[in-house]
Order: structure tokens, then sequence, then C-alpha cells
């Protein structure tokens, strides 16, 4: 339920620096010019632009342009003429909250993690290199041992090409068939995990059978309790694709995104096995390096925790930081791009180099919360809660109370860690935690937080997410099965490598996708912070809005 702000977070006494400039017209300076000359000789003619002379007399008087940054302000410089609008920058479009750097500890923890995991990575694989043969083997060698030999690197090869190539597919659907895309993603993981589930157990890997077919069951009931919202989640899609269309450079980002979280999986793969060999304890194989006083489990086990820590840190700050410069793009044409309007030049670009300076440790501290939180509130939220009754069992009025309770947890949470606070971040470079909390209470008191609850946007891409994770384990599955490698003898590293294959395909196409959640996201917190603007400056959308969800005449409270 929507709830008023705090005294403290009425949006009529916030800052002005928070608000968009969207109504605010530029105002016209005096501009000295010379006027422009035509010099005709024959056939041949001579154009002399017009000269803005206020421009250079400004240049070696030492005035800057309004802009307050000096980077010179909004205008391109070619002095066309005082009835030329000047062209607005990002940083004039959204002017930060503060000029200084925020959540410097967070960055800082962050930084120290990084260094941590390349130093214990390039320390392993050095030790490695020194007590095993690298040299690698063919497939189906009997001599092979557990090492990184042709095996292992045509293993995850397949596995890391296909979440890449899986991930760049579901993109495009996403962009060319958008209203295909709920359906398709919950045809696809139900009928898939099902199946594979089956095979599974048909193979006797009752582990990995039983829990596929467990989450293919829930799959199906979370798909079928959604169609009611389908409508309104494929508006929003469609939305995000029409303006992710328009500028290439979402594109550009989703994919260099994809490269690099696929690069990071390999990384890591090399960096646990390195790990275990180094200095796992076996007799039976040959490194001489583990035979020393180094070499004990409880060590594999501290550093294989650290390194799933730092992976897990390291990819949540890539998809967020995707997600915070995305976000300028959507919060721009959102404020300024309606009606066919100018956006500010480069959002994208302003939006990244707030995420990489200013907002560096804002970004860093919300990627260690945001998707665990977010992960709970979706499980919770997926499911309308009922309302008390007469006629409810005692079941019922348990599961009801439990459940309640559960929302009231979460929603303390998601006050302080929501993922919507990166938008926020990115137009306005607020701490992460102040951002949050504001973002959150203007989303209720705006009745943002109804459409929220009702939108699937985000379970949809973790269930496309959740389809290419499948395919990657079964992929490896079949790959083991084939090539029998030495060290999997008895199938004592199936499940092992089964789900690394399928984290590293769910987390390459979460990544892939977060430009998509991001529009989506920013559009929901633009929406709060000036639902006005989507009556006026986007009725189209706002006419599709209402068409397919009613309730949002009255949720928002314009």
């Amino acid at each position: 339920m929507s709830q008023p702000l705090a005294q403290d977070a009425d949006p009529s006494r916030n800052p002005r620096g928070e608000q968009p400039r969207a109504s605010k017209k530029k105002q016209k300076r005096a501009v000295l010019s010379m006027p422009s000359i035509n010099i005709s000789m024959g056939n041949f003619t001579l154009t002399l632009r017009k000269i803005n002379l206020s421009r250079i007399l400004s240049i070696f008087s030492g005035n800057k342009r309004n802009g307050g940054d000096g980077d010179g302000g909004g205008g391109d410089g070619d002095g066309d003429g005082d009835d030329d609008p000047q062209e607005l920058t990002f940083k004039e479009g959204f002017r930060l909250y503060k000029s200084e750097y925020h959540d410097i500890w967070a960055g800082i923890l962050f930084l120290l993690t990084l260094f941590g995991f390349i130093s214990l990575s390039s320390t392993v694989i050095d030790r490695f290199e020194k007590g095993m043969d690298f040299k690698g083997h063919t497939i189906n060698d009997p001599t092979n041992t557990i090492a990184l030999d042709m095996n292992t690197f045509i293993l995850f090869s397949v596995v890391l090409s296909t979440a890449f190539t899986a991930s760049m597919a579901y993109y495009q659907i996403f962009l060319f068939f958008t209203n295909q895309l709920v359906w398709f993603t919950g045809i696809f993981n139900v009928g898939f995990g099902l199946g594979i589930g089956v095979v599974y157990m048909y193979r006797r890997q009752w582990g990995s059978g039983i829990t596929h077919v467990t989450f293919g069951g829930l799959a199906l009931v979370y798909f079928v309790s959604w169609i009611p919202r389908f409508p309104f989640t494929t508006l929003l899609l469609r939305t995000a694709a029409t303006v992710t269309r328009r500028h290439v450079a979402v594109h550009l980002v989703s994919f260099i995104g994809g490269i690099l979280a696929t690069s990071f999986a390999a990384w890591l793969f090399v960096t646990l096995v390195a790990v275990y060999i180094a200095f796992q304890p076996n007799e039976m194989r040959s490194n001489l390096l583990c035979r020393d006083q180094e070499c004990k489990a409880v060590i594999t086990i501290a550093l294989t925790s650290f390194i799933t820590f730092a992976s897990y840190w390291m990819t949540e700050w890539m998809k967020n930081t995707m997600h915070t410069a995305v976000a300028g793009v959507y919060g721009s044409w959102y404020f300024y791009g309606g009606n066919s309007n100018p956006m500010p030049s480069a959002p994208l670009r302003g939006a990244l180099g707030r995420a990489l300076t200013r907002s560096f440790g804002s970004i860093c501290l919300g990627s260690l919360f945001v998707a665990p939180v977010d992960m709970l509130r979706q499980a919770c939220t997926i499911i309308p809660r009922q309302e008390e009754t007469v006629d409810q069992n005692t079941l019922e009025e348990v599961a009801n109370r439990v459940l309640g309770v559960a929302m009231k947890f979460l929603g303390r949470i998601t006050q302080s860690f929501n993922r919507y606070a990166f938008s926020h971040v990115a137009l306005y470079g607020k701490p992460y935690s102040p951002a949050a909390k504001f973002t959150w209470q203007m989303m209720e008191h705006r009745g943002i937080d109804a459409l929220v609850n009702d939108s699937v946007v985000g379970a949809t891409i973790s269930m496309g997410s959740l389809f290419v994770g499948y395919l990657c384990a079964f992929l490896a599955y079949i790959e083991l099965g084939y090539t029998v490698p030495d060290f999997n003898r008895g199938e004592t590293f199936t499940s092992a490598v089964m789900a690394y294959a399928f984290l590293s395909g769910f987390q390459i196409c979460k990544i892939y996708m977060a430009p998509v959640t991001s529009g989506v996201d920013t559009t929901f917190m633009a929406i709060g912070l000036d639902p006005e603007i989507l009556v006026t400056q986007h009725p189209d959308l706002w006419e599709s809005l209402v068409a397919v969800y009613p309730r949002v005449q009255e949720s928002i409270h314009a």
C-alpha cells in the first residue's frame, strides 16, 4: 500500500538540484555577430558564415559559458546565430546533488577485494604451473589428469560461448519480438527445465534431476500466475525496446558487458581449478607441490569462499554500472525526450562518467546487497497476498500472516537497498543509502510501488537467465559424458562442473540484459519523481498504460 512521505521527504521540499529541469526554458543572451557574406565570381560562389563575435570576446576576456563547470555548456560552438537553441548537456540537464565523492569506504573496500582477487589468482596460477604439466592432453587420453588440458578448455569454451550466444539471441528477441518475449521465456524455461530434469533422473543423476523438476514446477506455477500481468509487462518491455532501438550505444553497452562477463567467467574458472590443484591434498594427483604443509583442505575452502564472494561482488558491480550508465539514456528520454523534443547530448557517457568517478563508491555499496534483497522480494511478491476473510481456514490464515510479516520485513530492507536507487544515482549523484530511501519513499507516495509489484519484467529476465543456465549446465553434462576425462572417472566432479556452468550462464545473461531492466526501473523511478511528465510529454505511453492497467489513474497521485 502507498504511504505518505515523511516530513523530510516531502517532494515539494526537495533540493533544487534533485529535480529535472524539463520545463525550464533556456535564457537567451545578447549575441554580437558579423553577418554572412557571399562573394560570387562567375560560376564560383564563396560564402563566409556568420561569426559569433561574442564567443570570441568571451574567450579573450576569460569568461566561461553558462553551465557552471566549464565544459562548454551545451552549445556546439558553431555560432550560427541567436535563433538556434543551445544544445543541452547531461550535466546541465541533471545537476549533481553535491560535487563530491560519495561512499568512499565502499569503493576502497571493493578495490581491495579486486586487488586481493588478482593477487590470489596470479599466485595460485603460478603455483599450478610449477607443479603440473601444462602441455595438455588429447581428448579421451587415458593418461589425462585433472589439469587445464585440452578436455577442460574444450568443455568451458563450449559452455561460455553458448552462454554468450544465447544471451545475445535473447537480447535480439527482446528488441524485435517484444510482444512474444514473456511467453517465449516462460514456455522455454518450464519446458526445458522439466525435460532435462526427467533426462537427469533417467540417467540416475538424482540430485540434478530433482532440482530441475522442482524449479520447473515452481516456474510453471509462477508463469500461470503471471498471465493477468502480461499486458502490463509487455507494454513496459515494448517501451524499453523502443527507446533502446533509438540509441546504438545501449546495444554496445550490452555487447561489451557480455564480453567482459564471459572473459571474467573464464578467468574465474582457471583460478578455481588452480586453487584446487595447488592446495587440495590428494595423494593420487601428480602435483609435487601438494605434498608440503600448505596443502590443506581448510585452505582450499577458505580461498574458494573468498573467490566466490569476490566474483559475486565484481559481477554485480559490472551489472549495476551498466544499469547506471543506461539509466542516463532513459532518464533523459523521460524528462526531455517527450513529444519529439531534443534530449541532452551524450547521456550515456555522462551517466557512465559519474558511475566511474563520484558515484563509484555508491554503486559498490549497492552492488553488495541489492541482488539478494531483490531476489527475495521477487519470490514474495510474485503471488499477490490474499485479503483476510472469515471463510479462511487456519492454514490459509497462518500462511497469510507469515507472508504479511515477510513483506513488512522486506519492505524495511527495500527502503535501504533497492535497484531503483541506481537510476537516481545516475541522474543526480546522490549517496546510495539516501538515494534508496528517497526513491522508495517517493515511489510509495506516488503509488508507483503498486505498479512495481504488478510488473514481472525483472522476474521474466531472471527466468530467461535461468534457461541459459540450464542450457549451459546440460551442455557441460553432455561434454563430460562424451570426453570422459580422467579426473572425472566415477563422476567425481560432474556436479561441481555443472554448477559452475549453470551459474556462469545465468550471470552472463543477467549482465547482458541489464540495460533492459535498467530501462524499466528508470521509468518507474522517473514517474515517481514527476508523474505529470508522463501525461503531458508522453501521451501515447500514458494512454496505452491506462488501457492495459486502468488502476494507474488511481495509483499515481500527481
